[in-house]
């Protein structure tokens, strides 16, 4: 807008009133324009432009409230209720009250009765909710990418599973860890009839090579229960287990019940933590050391022989290789691990057996097991098999399966080399997912009978 038109404007409702044009206030550009146009004409215009787009938008489908025809006596319509549950957001298993309104779960929280997570919710259990009203959903079973009925697919899947069990097909199921006994028990009672049948469980987040360690060490492949609210001294490498490893609920719950200084008597652990990048867990440390993840080895190696050293007990030293951390530190940790034995605990998250083997000799020297690492009562959690795994992805290579049912997992996303084991897949005469949702995985197998959300079926944990 030029000068002239500029001009146009008033600067007050009394020069307006009376039709007198103000002084020249605005000398060249106008102050505010945005190009050719004023502050005040670009909102006119902008508003204009938003109404037109409102009024040119379809009307919105209309939602009816119909009333129940047999009312629940449990249920007043606009009353919220809670019910306990198990979350089954991951294997952990944590206990949950799940807040209902009008038969709708709309909120999850921890439930403070549980024995496992005390209470705690970590973020996943608390957006599994929002899982149960995802679009993405399949609202029912698909046969050759075409939706069916369930007779159908049933029809089918039973008759290839006759002719593979005649000519004595190998048949897998591939799926995440399941926490429930039931589940577990009603899948050997499916893979029974057939001579070669196997379960392979694999987690996207693995902790098989803790399985494995203690299967070396101990001869029992498990996954001790960690036990933070005993321990004195804490000594974590790359170990997140306040934010994402393993149980953060129920390590948290640990953690902070042996940090108190309101208990009688007071009591507050030291926590010292190794680790290459910043965590929520090292972030709460008393003192965080910064190494590279190629050191974790090397500094356990060197932290056991100064504990085998006190204890007495022969071990084989790591070689002239130095750590990045003075050894002053290392002497000063040793000390104090040793002076908590009984009452220490030193836990590793990396994926390496070796790694694992020496974590399970320091907490042995330490006199840790059955205090602060129970494997008579050990944890369910992640109990995949990363060497199962690989057999099966050897298998599917090969070509030497004939059935493959999926639950709960995502190979072709989760795992390297997708595109390769996509190709195998598409190899497998019959390819089954129980998946939710159409992934990547589910998209290549023959029938999809998508599963139950957790919060809208009854299972145990």
């Amino acid at each position: 807008m030029d000068d002239a038109g500029a001009k146009q404007y008033w600067t007050s409702w009394e020069e307006r009133a009376a039709g007198t044009p103000p002084t020249d206030e605005f000398p060249g550009p106008v102050e505010g324009a945005v190009g050719q146009f004023s502050r005040r004409g670009f909102f006119a215009a902008a508003g204009l432009g938003v109404a037109s787009a409102l009024s040119s938008c379809a009307r919105a489908p209309a939602d009816k409230a119909v009333p129940l025809l047999d009312q629940p006596e449990t249920i007043v319509p606009g009353q919220a209720a809670w019910y306990a549950s198990t979350c089954g957001g991951c294997s952990a298993g944590c206990g949950i009250l799940a807040k209902c309104r009008d038969g709708r779960p709309i909120k999850l929280e921890g439930n403070p009765d549980h024995p496992v997570s005390r209470g705690g919710l970590c973020a996943v259990g608390q957006a599994a909710v929002l899982d149960l009203y995802d679009s993405s959903r399949i609202p029912g079973p698909l046969l050759n990418g075409k939706p069916a009925s369930w007779p159908d697919v049933d029809r089918f899947v039973t008759t290839q599973l006759a002719a593979i069990r005649k000519d004595a097909g190998a048949v897998r199921f591939l799926s995440g860890t399941l926490a429930s006994p039931t589940v577990r028990a009603v899948l050997q009672r499916f893979l029974a009839p057939f001579r070669s049948a196997k379960h392979v469980t694999y987690d996207a987040l693995s902790s098989s090579a803790i399985l494995d360690a203690h299967e070396t060490t101990h001869g029992l492949r498990r996954l001790p229960r960690y036990r933070f609210e005993r321990a004195a001294v804490i000594v974590g490498f790359d170990a997140d287990f306040l934010g994402t490893w393993i149980s953060p609920p129920e390590f948290t719950a640990g953690y902070r019940a042996g940090r108190r200084l309101d208990a009688t008597p007071p009591r507050f652990s030291l926590h010292v933590q190794f680790e290459s990048r910043l965590s929520l867990t090292g972030s709460k440390a008393d003192r965080r050391l910064r190494v590279g993840p190629h050191e974790h080895g090397l500094l356990l190696s060197h932290l056991a022989v100064r504990l085998a050293r006190r204890a007495q007990t022969p071990f084989r030293a790591p070689g002239a290789e130095e750590p990045s951390i003075p050894a002053a530190v290392l002497d000063d940790l040793a000390d104090r691990l040793w002076a908590a034995r009984g009452r220490s605990l030193v836990v590793c998250g990396v994926q390496d057996v070796a790694t694992q083997t020496l974590v399970n000799f320091i907490n042995d020297v330490l006199g840790n097991y059955g205090a602060t690492l129970d494997l008579r009562r050990p944890s369910w959690q992640r109990q995949g098999s990363d060497r199962d795994l690989e057999g099966l992805l050897d298998e599917l290579a090969a070509g030497r399966v004939a059935a493959l049912f999926l639950t709960g997992v995502n190979p072709v996303c989760e795992l390297p080399a997708g595109r390769e084991i996509a190709a195998a897949i598409e190899r497998v005469p019959l390819v089954v997912s129980f998946a939710e949702r159409l992934d990547e995985t589910a998209a290549l197998a023959r029938a999809v009978c998508p599963d139950h959300h957790f919060l809208e079926s009854w299972s145990d944990a």
